[in-house]
């Protein structure tokens, strides 16, 4: 089962958190919707969510903030 989550975050940021996510292989999927706006999407097997939740987390450390736009 997978789970898509929405986001928005720093727009300077969305290039270090691609590289992040894509340095743990296979972890998910990312997209970016809105580069303006900064709204990205995530797909990932909800087995994963914990990984998830700690990088998102840990990116306040490099200044970038999430805020989820809702359940998609």
């Amino acid at each position: 089962m997978e789970r898509t989550r929405q986001f928005i975050i720093n727009r300077d940021g969305i290039g270090f958190f691609k590289a992040i996510l894509e340095s743990y292989e296979d972890l998910g999927i990312f997209s970016v919707l809105d580069g303006q706006k900064g709204l990205i999407e995530l797909i990932y097997p909800v087995h994963f969510e914990d990984d998830i939740r700690g990088i998102i987390e840990d990116m306040i450390h490099y200044g970038i903030e999430f805020r989820e736009v809702g359940d998609v």
